[in-house]
C-alpha cells in the first residue's frame, strides 16, 4: 500500500480534468511519471423505506346514521396512523479518502477505469457502477371532500338550525338517488337516456351524490404512500456493531428526519461483524502483499436490521469494504506484452469480481 504526495496527485489531474465523464479511462505516460492514481471505495448502504399514512375523518352527522341509515359503518372519532410498508436495502460504492498508486513500465498499454471521483473500477477494460432501482413513486390520491354533499341539498337544508332535521333530510334525499337509480337501471324513469354512453353517465352522477351525502354520516377514510431513501456510509471507527435511528414516522404525517423527535424511530442495526482473512499460499501460510501490488480490498461482512416499533423490516447480510483488508495484484498481469490481464472490480467493496486474459470476456 502506497499513501501518495500531493505532487503525485497534482500530476494525474493535469492528465484526467480534462474528461468530465461517469467514468475514465487512464493510462500512463511522462506527464504522471508512469503512475495511475486511484481510490478504493467505502461501501454505501442505501435503504429504501416505503410507508403508508392514514387519516379517518368523522362525518356531522355520525350519531344520526343509525336513526336514519340504520345499520352502517360509521368512523366515530378523528385519528391519524401510520405504518411502515416495507424496506430494501442496495448498496454502493464511494470513494473513500486514501489513494493508491499503480505505476507503469514506460510503453506499456495498461490502462485503469475510474469513475468521476477516481474510484477504481477495471484494468485494461471498461467497467462502471451500475445503477439502484428507482424509489416506488408516492401513491397520492385525491383527498375526499367531507362539505361535498353541501352541493346537492336544498334552501331548506341550509336554513335549518337543527342537526337533526338535517340529517333527516339528507337521509331522505339520500333514499331519493336511489329509487332514481333503481329506475333507471330497470328503464322505469319517467324520463330515460337516449343512449347507453347517457345512461352511464346518469348513473355515475347519481352514484358520486350518494357517496358525498352518505360521508356527512360515515366519514370518510384517506391513505396515502410515501418512499424516502436513506443513505448510511458506516464509519468503520463504529464497528463491530452500532445502532442508530436513521428516520422517524410520524402519523398522518411524513417521514421526518432522525433528529426531529416528532415520530416514532425507525432503527438501523449492523452486528455479526466479520473480517476476512488473507489467502493462503501452498504451505497454508498467509500470502505476502506482491511487491509494487496493486492494491484491493478484500471485503468483510456485516448482517443489516432494521426495525420499526420492535417489527423487523430488513434482514440481510452485506459485504462491506469498511471492515475488510488490503491485499494487492502482481502488476506483470497487466503489463504482460504477449497476454496481459484485464480485471474488474466490485464497485460497492472493491474486491476482485473477474481476472481474465486481455481479449477474453472477464
Amino acid at each position: 500500500m502506497k499513501r501518495l504526495s500531493l505532487l503525485a496527485i497534482l500530476s494525474l489531474l493535469c492528465v484526467t480534468l480534462a474528461c468530465a465523464q461517469a467514468t475514465r479511462m487512464l493510462t500512463g505516460d511522462k506527464s504522471n511519471e508512469y503512475g495511475l492514481i486511484y481510490s478504493l471505495p467505502l461501501t454505501e448502504l442505501n435503504i429504501d423505506l416505503t410507508a403508508n399514512f392514514t387519516e379517518r375523518v368523522a362525518g356531522p352527522y355520525r350519531q344520526y346514521a343509525p336513526r336514519y341509515l340504520g345499520k352502517v359503518d360509521v368512523i366515530e372519532n378523528d385519528s391519524r396512523s401510520c405504518e411502515l410498508q416495507s424496506a430494501a436495502i442496495y448498496t454502493r460504492g464511494t470513494a473513500g479518502p486514501d489513494k493508491y498508486l499503480m505505476t507503469i513500465k514506460p510503453g506499456a498499454t495498461t490502462s485503469i477505469c475510474v469513475d468521476a471521483d477516481g474510484m477504481l473500477l477495471a484494468i485494461n477494460t471498461e467497467a462502471s457502477q451500475s445503477p439502484i432501482p428507482a424509489l416506488p413513486a408516492d401513491v397520492t390520491p385525491q383527498r375526499p371532500d367531507m362539505d361535498e354533499y353541501l352541493k346537492y341539498v336544498d334552501e331548506d337544508f341550509l336554513v335549518s338550525l337543527s342537526d337533526a332535521k338535517k340529517a333527516q333530510m339528507l337521509a331522505r334525499a339520500i333514499m331519493e338517488i336511489r329509487e332514481s337509480r333503481l329506475s333507471l337501471s330497470r328503464g322505469t324513469a319517467e324520463t330515460m337516456p337516449t343512449d347507453g354512453r347517457q345512461l352511464e353517465l346518469m348513473l355515475q352522477s347519481l352514484q358520486a351524490q350518494e357517496d358525498a351525502m352518505m360521508r356527512a354520516f360515515t366519514g370518510y377514510e384517506y391513505s396515502y404512500t410515501e418512499s424516502r431513501r436513506i443513505t448510511v456510509v458506516p464509519d468503520s471507527t463504529d464497528l463491530p456493531e452500532t445502532s442508530f435511528v436513521v428516520a422517524r414516522l410520524a402519523p398522518g404525517d411524513h417521514f421526518r428526519n432522525s433528529d426531529d423527535l416528532v415520530g416514532e424511530p425507525i432503527i438501523l442495526s449492523i452486528t455479526g461483524i466479520s473480517t476476512p482473512e488473507l489467502p493462503l499460499n501452498a504451505k497454508g501460510e498467509p500470502k505476502a502483499m506482491p511487491k509494487e501490488a496493486v492494491v484491493y480490498r478484500l471485503p468483510g461482512t456485516a448482517n443489516i436490521t432494521l426495525q420499526f416499533r420492535g417489527r423487523n423490516f430488513l434482514n440481510s447480510e452485506v459485504e462491506l469494504a469498511q471492515n475488510g483488508i488490503l491485499f494487492g495484484l502482481d502488476p506483470k498481469l497487466f503489463t504482460d506484452k504477449r497476454a496481459p490481464s484485464c480485471a474488474i472490480f466490485n464497485p460497492a467493496t472493491g474486491a476482485v469480481e473477474k481476472i481474465a486474459t486481455l481479449g477474453t470476456n472477464p
